[in-house]
C-alpha cells in the first residue's frame, strides 16, 4: 500500500507542473484571442473579424484559398471591393456565415462575387481540415440557429465535434483523423447546395446581384470537370448561373500551378480576374 501511495505522488510530482505548463499556456493564448494569431485557419478568424466591420462598399468578394491569391482578406481593400476570400476549408456554408455577418453588421453591398474553383463545391463538411477551419471558428452558439439539419446530420459525424471549443483543443493543434466518406455526386455536395440556395435567397431579401466566377483551373483537371453530372442542380432557381460558371472555365497548364490549384505567380493574371469581376 505504501508502495501505491510513493507511486501516485511520484507521478503528481512530475505531471502537475506539465500540467500546469499547458494550463497557463492556454489561459495566455485565450486571453485577448491571441490563439487566433497563430492556430491553423488563423485567416478564417481575420476574415470573421473584418466581416463583422462597417464599410461603405458596394462590391464583396467571397471565395476560397484560390480566390484569395488575388484577394486576400488579410491585405489592405481597394477602393473598389471588400475582399473576405479565406480557405476552401470553410466550405460554403462558411461563406454563407461570412456574407450574413457582413450584411448584419449593416453593410449593403450592390455586388457579392464568390470566386471559387470547381473541386471547391464538393465539400461536405468531411474533409482533414474542416476541424481547424470550420468547427473551431464557426460550432459557436452565434452560429448555431444558422446550421441546417443536413448540415448538422455532417458535423455529428465528426469524431469529437463536441470538443471543439474545449480550451485546450481550442487554442492547439490537436484534430481528429477525419475519413472521407464515399461520395454520391460529381460536383455539389448536399451542404454545398443548401448553403447556395442561402446565399441566393440573401440576395433578394437584400437586393444584391450575385455572381458565382470560376478561378483560374488546371487543365488536369479539365476532363473531371468536364464529367460533372449538371443534374445535381438541375432543380435549382439559379441553375442557369452554375451552367455558366462551369462554361466560363479559363484553364491554364498545369506548369502554372504549384500544387494543381494553386497559382504560382498569381500577380500575373490579376488585370485578367479583375476584367471578369469588372472591377477595371
Amino acid at each position: 500500500m505504501k508502495s501505491v501511495i510513493r507511486f501516485i505522488i511520484i507521478c503528481l510530482l512530475f505531471f502537475s507542473p506539465i500540467a500546469l505548463y499547458y494550463s497557463l499556456k492556454t489561459f495566455w493564448l485565450l486571453k485577448d484571442d491571441k490563439y487566433k494569431l497563430s492556430i491553423h485557419g488563423s485567416e478564417v478568424y481575420h476574415a470573421i473579424d473584418k466581416s463583422k466591420k462597417k464599410t461603405t462598399y458596394k462590391k464583396l468578394i467571397l471565395g476560397d484559398s484560390t480566390a484569395k491569391q488575388f484577394y486576400d482578406s488579410e491585405e489592405k481593400d481597394t477602393a473598389d471591393f471588400y475582399a473576405l476570400c479565406c480557405s476552401q476549408a470553410i466550405g460554403i456554408i462558411g461563406q454563407y456565415f461570412l456574407l450574413n455577418n457582413y450584411l448584419n453588421a449593416g453593410n449593403r453591398p450592390d455586388t457579392v462575387y464568390l470566386v471559387y474553383n470547381p473541386l471547391s463545391f464538393a465539400d461536405n463538411l468531411d474533409q482533414v481540415y474542416t476541424y481547424h477551419y470550420f468547427l473551431k471558428p464557426f460550432y459557436r452558439s452565434e452560429y448555431k440557429p444558422l446550421f441546417t439539419q443536413c448540415a448538422r446530420y455532417q458535423i455529428h459525424k465528426i469524431p469529437k465535434y463536441w470538443a471543439c471549443q474545449f480550451p485546450y483543443i481550442l487554442t492547439s493543434g490537436w484534430a481528429p483523423l477525419i475519413e472521407q466518406e464515399q461520395r454520391g455526386y460529381s460536383f455539389i455536395s448536399p451542404v454545398s447546395r443548401e448553403y447556395l440556395q442561402k446565399i441566393d435567397s440573401l440576395s433578394y431579401h437584400y437586393h444584391f446581384v450575385f455572381k458565382i466566377l470560376p478561378s483560374l483551373t488546371a487543365e488536369h483537371w479539365k476532363s473531371r470537370i468536364k464529367s460533372f453530372n449538371h443534374q445535381e442542380f438541375a432543380d435549382y432557381r439559379f441553375k442557369d448561373k452554375l451552367s455558366a460558371y462551369l462554361n466560363q472555365i479559363t484553364y491554364l497548364p498545369d506548369s502554372c500551378f504549384i500544387d494543381s490549384v494553386h497559382l504560382k505567380s498569381p500577380e500575373l493574371y490579376r488585370q485578367a480576374i479583375d476584367r471578369k469581376l469588372r472591377l477595371r
